[in-house]
């Protein structure tokens, strides 16, 4: 036990001698928070959290940008068409385990994401996965009259734990903001409780707005309001989007809500709240 003690201590001096020198080699760092883990990565170390049990980790990634060429005027121009990653970690020490994210992005209209990342450990197994999804399109002519235009911006992150008898979700939240004609309407869940209703002060993009919604909570099997909204923020340098959302008839026991923290710059990434249970990665790309 002693020497196991010794042991783990040097590994953790290892690494944070490490972590301390890597910024003047302009490696970045990357933090990511899972329920109840949580890893450091820098290039291709990183140190693993779970439950106060620490582990050693090595992971490889890589990333591949597809672009293509088009003229304008005299001159050639590159557009990126799609991007796809992925990012394996294994890590081994009072706990092991390994960690795959796989992603991709397509930046053509309509605009696509995804990622999941499967978090595989000697304790537990957590499935996380976000998706995005942006479009428009102009007004249909019908007969005299025209339908449209039509616009949809949608969201969502969900977190689960997985387990043979009883998968608990820790995570579900979506938003879905569309615009038909002049008609704005937004779909938002948080958890089991699903809502529909109407989206204002939003801007052509539909990245920003407030929601007024009715929906239904299907854990307590009663009706319930959601108000909330999503605003982008610059404030310091930092520039990121806001979103909060909650229930504004109480259930029986508390509020239920949803905080979403989606970070543009100079850091990266998300922090997402719902209900006491968090998640966060976070990629400080521009701050070294």
């Amino acid at each position: 036990m002693k020497s196991f003690k010794i042991l783990k201590f040097i590994v953790l001096m290892i690494l944070i001698v490490v972590f301390s020198n890597a910024f003047s080699y302009d490696i970045i760092p990357e933090i990511q928070g899972i329920y109840n883990s949580f890893s450091l990565d820098l290039w291709n170390l990183a140190l693993v959290v779970e439950n106060n049990k620490y582990a050693a980790g090595l992971r490889i990634f890589d990333e591949s940008m597809r672009s293509e060429s088009y003229k304008l005027g005299f001159v050639t121009m590159k557009r990126q068409i799609d991007k796809s990653y992925f990012n394996l970690l294994t890590f081994v020490g009072q706990s092991y385990g390994v960690v795959l994210t796989i992603g991709y992005e397509n930046y053509s209209i309509p605009t696509t994401g995804y990622e999941r990342t499967y978090y595989i450990s000697s304790t537990q197994s957590i499935l996380a996965e976000y998706s995005k999804t942006w479009f428009s399109i102009p007004a249909l002519p019908v007969g005299e009259t025209t339908i449209g235009p039509f616009a949809l911006n949608y969201e969502g992150f969900s977190l689960s734990r997985l387990g043979i008898s009883n998968p608990h979700i820790s995570i579900n939240m979506k938003r879905g903001f569309a615009n038909v004609d002049t008609l704005q309407l937004s779909f938002v869940q948080i958890g089991n409780i699903y809502s529909l209703g109407f989206y204002v002060f939003s801007d052509k993009s539909l990245e920003q707005g407030a929601t007024v919604n009715l929906g239904w909570d299907f854990d307590e099997r009663r009706i319930v309001g959601v108000l909330g909204g999503r605003i982008f923020i610059d404030l310091w340098d930092f520039r990121f989007f806001f979103s909060a959302y909650g229930t504004y008839i109480p259930s029986s026991e508390n509020v239920k809500y949803g905080i979403w923290f989606r970070f543009l710059s100079p850091i990266q990434g998300d922090l997402i709240i719902q209900n006491n249970v968090g998640y966060f990665k976070i990629k400080m790309a521009d701050i070294f």
